[in-house]
C-alpha cells in the first residue's frame, strides 16, 4: 500500500487544545450558573464540533431552548477565539513528523471539527503556511465529521485518490470519518481518547509516536 496523501485531524492529534477548550467550556458554564467539568472529562465531550461541545456541557433540560442554546455558542466562540492559544502547543515530535512526510513529497492536510474561523488562524500559528495544501475547519455548508460530505470536499480540492489517501486522527469519530470516505485510517495514541477507542473502532493503523506514523505514512 502506497500513500501520496496525509489527512489530519486537528485538536488530539497535532495540537494538545484540551485545556483550552475545556477552559473555555467551563467559562460559559460558569456565566450561566451550571455545573463546571474537569479538563479529563473534557477528552470526551469534544470532537464533535464546537456546537456539539456546547450541547454536551449544557444542561440536558436546557438544550432544547434553541435562543440560550445560541446565546451560549457565541460566548464560547468569543471566549475560545482570545484565548485559544494560551496552553495549546503542537505534540512532542509533530513539526517534525510533518518535516519528514514533505521530504517525502506527500501532500499533507488538516480536516478538522473545530469551526473553522478558529482552524485556520490555529494551524497558521503553530505550523506556518507551507506545511499543508488545504486547511479545513467546520463550516455550515457540510455537516460536520464522521459524515462523508466535508471528507469527500478536501480530497476534491487536493485531486487525491482515496485509495492513496491516509486520514490520521485520536477518537472513534476520526475512524469513521475516514471510512466513511473510502480511507485508511491512521488512529494515534497520544491524543485525547487513547488506543482502546482506536482498537474498538477498528482503525487500520494505530501509531503510538511520531516516528511510528511517519513509517505508517511512508510505506
Amino acid at each position: 500500500m502506497h500513500f501520496d496523501t496525509v489527512i489530519f485531524d486537528l485538536d488530539g492529534t497535532l495540537l494538545n487544545t484540551l485545556e483550552d477548550l475545556a477552559a473555555a467550556g467551563n467559562h460559559v458554564c460558569a456565566v450561566h450558573g451550571w455545573p463546571t467539568f474537569s479538563v479529563d472529562e473534557y477528552r470526551f465531550k469534544v470532537g464533535n464540533g464546537m456546537p456539539k461541545l456546547v450541547e454536551r456541557f449544557m444542561p440536558e433540560e436546557l438544550r432544547s431552548n434553541r435562543a440560550l442554546f445560541n446565546q451560549a455558542y457565541a460566548e464560547l466562540c468569543t471566549y475560545y477565539d482570545v484565548h485559544k492559544e494560551d496552553h495549546t502547543a503542537p505534540y512532542p515530535g509533530i513539526v517534525e513528523l510533518l518535516d519528514e512526510l514533505q521530504r517525502a513529497s506527500l501532500t499533507l492536510a488538516v480536516l478538522s471539527n473545530k469551526d473553522h474561523a478558529a482552524v485556520v488562524p490555529l494551524v497558521a500559528r503553530y505550523f506556518g503556511a507551507d506545511h499543508f495544501a488545504v486547511v479545513q475547519g467546520r463550516v455550515d455548508a457540510f455537516p460536520p465529521k464522521p459524515a462523508a460530505p466535508i471528507t469527500l470536499h478536501v480530497l476534491e480540492q487536493l485531486s487525491a485518490d482515496p485509495k492513496t489517501t491516509l486520514y490520521v486522527g485520536d477518537s472513534n469519530v476520526d475512524v469513521q470519518c475516514g471510512h466513511n470516505a473510502g480511507l485508511k485510517v491512521a488512529g494515534v495514541s497520544w491524543g485525547f481518547r487513547g488506543r482502546p477507542e482506536l482498537e474498538k473502532e477498528g482503525a487500520d493503523f494505530i501509531a503510538d509516536t511520531p516516528e511510528e506514523l511517519t513509517r505508517i505514512a511512508e510505506r
